[in-house]
């Protein structure tokens, strides 16, 4: 017998429902994570806690320069979760010590509305309602 439908399971036992997070990553110009520690970091951590795991990433392309090609504006990190508040305090605590740059995001839903918590060291701006 299956699991039911809005539930899943993996390898590291997780059989609740699961959730989508995100982080939004700026990328600084000469600040490099050629080896995409940063990603492998947010996994671990969130394993440990087992509260999820990170799925994938990617580059995410700007707005066009006047006359030249788009750039890479951010690393976005898509995240699988049980829990979206816990997810959130995990995150919040773990990515400064990554050394992840001010304007860093935690994008979230609760219920149908979306959300981003926005870095603005020391602290996290909360909750801002995304479009």
């Amino acid at each position: 017998m299956g699991l039911p439908p809005d539930s899943t399971s993996d390898s590291a036992g997780y059989g609740r429902r699961r959730e989508f997070m995100a982080v939004k990553i700026p990328v600084i110009e000469g600040v490099e994570d050629r080896w995409h520690q940063r990603e492998e970091r947010i996994d671990e951590a969130l394993r440990a806690r087992g509260i999820g795991s990170v799925l994938g990433w990617g580059d995410s392309l700007g707005d066009a320069l006047p006359g030249g090609p788009r750039r890479v504006a951010f690393i976005r990190v898509d995240i699988d979760v049980s829990d979206i508040a816990a997810g959130r305090v995990l995150l919040q605590a773990a990515l400064p010590a990554l050394g992840l740059p001010p304007g860093t995001e935690i994008h979230y839903s609760i219920g149908r509305l979306r959300f981003a918590d926005i870095y603005a060291p020391p602290d996290w701006l909360q909750e801002r309602p995304q479009a």
